[in-house]
């Protein structure tokens, strides 16, 4: 059956490429799921979404699409700037190829602010003013969002994991400290990356004074083991006034917030 005021919400990921059709609130009607094959770069991504999208599009009346992706984008041009885990993405006009494959009005944003409006509007951080969103996944990222509105620069914001620690005698960004890629690859402990993280936090804390810190990904799911430790050392070294201010928190929306979160900002380009 037919429903109208649909939204297709895409998230193109380092290991998954989701697409979900959502309604007007964020709900999800139809969602697909399928593993990126990185060796396939990113001419293999568009030949997946190419398989994927043409049925749901069928099956439902949608009004537009939006994208959450992997890496810094130019959410203005709907181009990427960069992907730091698939090649072929660099420069690459994607909203000018989803409109010319599908024919409908498309935005293009960094997959980690499309989940920070998802939690921000119907997740953890529903009823905040300010939320600080971060992903620890197969890399780190943040978002930032206030009063309803994700905060951006030119090529994005709040990019969390790639703030720089001096460790061993050399700069490292975050990811390189406290994601799943290098807990995966045996850098680092899980131990050693909350540590690095709640480090962090505490920055960001200390710069953008949120209401609430929503945190999500895969290497949050591992729960208080992770958030714990990390939650600790972000209020021992955040900015004494702003102690008392927010909470840490784990995302509600779990692995579908990217797609709902593209899927709402598409809601708002009609």
């Amino acid at each position: 059956m037919r429903v109208s005021s649909m939204f297709l919400g895409v998230e193109i990921g380092g290991t998954k490429l989701q697409v979900g059709v959502c309604d007007r609130r964020g709900g999800i009607v139809q969602l697909v799921r399928v593993a990126v094959v990185r060796r396939g770069g990113a001419r293999g991504i568009l030949k997946q979404l190419s398989i994927v999208i043409p049925p749901l599009l069928a099956a439902q009346r949608v009004k537009a699409i939006g994208v959450g992706f992997g890496g810094p984008v130019d959410s203005v041009r709907g181009r990427i700037v960069r992907s730091f885990h698939i090649k072929g993405w660099d420069g690459f006009a994607l909203r000018r190829w989803f409109v010319g494959r599908f024919k409908l009005p498309t935005i293009i944003e960094n997959d980690t602010n499309a989940a920070a409006l998802a939690e921000a509007l119907i997740g953890a951080g529903r009823g905040r003013r300010a939320v600080l969103y971060s992903n620890v996944g197969t890399g780190i990222g943040g978002g930032f969002v206030v009063d309803g509105v994700i905060h951006n620069g030119r090529f994005g914001a709040t990019e969390i994991g790639h703030t720089r620690f001096f460790v061993r005698g050399r700069w490292r960004i975050l990811e390189e400290l406290s994601s799943g890629l290098s807990i995966e690859r045996g850098k680092t402990t899980l131990a050693q990356s909350a540590k690095y993280y709640g480090v962090a936090l505490a920055n960001a804390i200390t710069l953008l004074n949120p209401d609430i810190v929503v945190v999500g990904g895969g290497v949050a799911r591992a729960g208080e083991t992770f958030l714990g430790p990390a939650r600790e050392i972000a209020r021992r070294l955040v900015f004494v006034p702003y102690r008392q201010n927010f909470q840490i928190v784990p995302a509600r929306l779990a692995d579908t917030v990217v797609v709902v979160g593209a899927a709402l900002l598409a809601a708002r380009e009609i």
